[in-house]
């Protein structure tokens, strides 16, 4: 069935929709998105109402794919979730409702800011670029691709989950190796990551303020290397886990614990849903803090925690009490190794 629904500037393809609820016997659906796709949300319901369903909307934040509603809809009694605007589960996947993810595709021009982007980028020297896109924009890939070789410019392009240009705010994998990086995407927020993840120039171009800019990463490493200097001399330590589905590493907070319980430090575990300063100042004062829930909280929004905080990758540095060699990539690994 090849039916896509017009919502504003995006489209979802409503019929394919229909097929997998209709496939999976869905009756009762709770239907999420992120806070900027929410204004959507009421047509969907009343066409999936239309259709003989029961529908549902979900009021609380959806990060990612690694934030499914699951809490809700076992409250309401629901067996399966539409969640819109992602493009699949990040990290543990849900096994106790059904979830549909359901893109939502980008149709706005936004070619000016994309020329002006791909000609700054020629000024500055660079010839050969990485090219990143978010899942709403995955559909014009190709027309941005195209219009990079146009302008002379040599294209890499890799994949992730088999999704050729796909980049989420937690995985730059589909990023190659290249002199400098393109990301088209709605804010900052990608662009950062893929800066921090790949140490290249990046610029950025914003197709819904029809904009571009150069990203400049250097106060959030700055900021980095603050913290874990800090954390160094720390004796007391929180170790946050967060509840949500697919941001919840248990394991990896209580390998953390035994660690720095090894290395004669103070160490709590914390179990928190939405992660505040509020919640955390409810347990007294700490050192420091390891997040060990999503790694763009210690990029995004350190001040959400009350002292100096690392994620796991960076947790070898402040065991070795060594800055040396420090990679921002480490920012996004859970690996907290450092061979001692």
């Amino acid at each position: 069935m090849e039916r896509s629904l017009a919502l504003n500037d995006y489209e979802i393809e409503f019929g394919k929709i229909l097929e997998w609820l209709k496939k999976n016997s869905a009756k009762k659906i709770l239907v999420q998105a992120p806070d900027g796709l929410k204004k959507i949300l009421r047509l969907i319901s009343e066409k999936l109402e239309e259709e003989g369903y029961e529908a549902y909307l979900s009021g609380s934040h959806a990060w990612g794919g690694c934030d499914i509603a699951v809490n809700e809809a076992r409250t309401m009694g629901i067996d399966t979730i539409l969640h819109v605007g992602h493009h699949g589960f990040v990290g543990a996947r849900t096994t106790e409702v059904r979830v549909l993810f359901v893109p939502v595709y980008y149709l706005g021009e936004f070619n000016d800011a994309l020329v002006n982007a791909l000609e700054d980028i020629k000024r500055n020297g660079f010839k050969k670029i990485a090219l990143g896109v978010t899942v709403e924009l995955h559909r014009r890939l190709h027309e941005i691709e195209n219009l990079a070789l146009k302008s002379g410019f040599d294209v890499e392009t890799g994949s992730l989950e088999n999704i050729t240009g796909l980049i989420i705010g937690c995985n730059y994998v589909s990023l190659r190796d290249a002199e400098a990086v393109l990301i088209v995407a709605g804010g900052r927020f990608h662009a950062i990551g893929a800066a921090l993840w790949m140490g290249r120039p990046v610029w950025r171009v914003d197709p819904y303020l029809k904009s571009y800019e150069k990203v400049d990463v250097r106060p959030i490493i700055s900021r980095r290397l603050r913290d874990i200097s800090s954390a160094m001399d720390a004796h007391s330590f929180l170790v946050v886990v967060s509840t949500k589905t697919g941001q919840a590493r248990p394991v990896l907070a209580q390998s953390i614990k035994k660690r720095l319980l090894r290395e004669n430090r103070k160490a709590d575990i914390v179990v928190i849903d939405e992660i505040s300063e509020d919640v955390l100042l409810n347990f007294g004062q700490y050192d420091a803090y390891v997040n060990t829930a999503c790694p763009r909280l210690t990029i995004d929004d350190p001040d959400i925690f009350p002292g100096p905080v690392i994620n796991p990758g960076e947790l070898k540095y402040v065991l070795s009490k060594k800055l040396e060699g420090y990679d921002s990539r480490d920012l996004f690994r859970f690996d907290f190794s450092t061979g001692a």
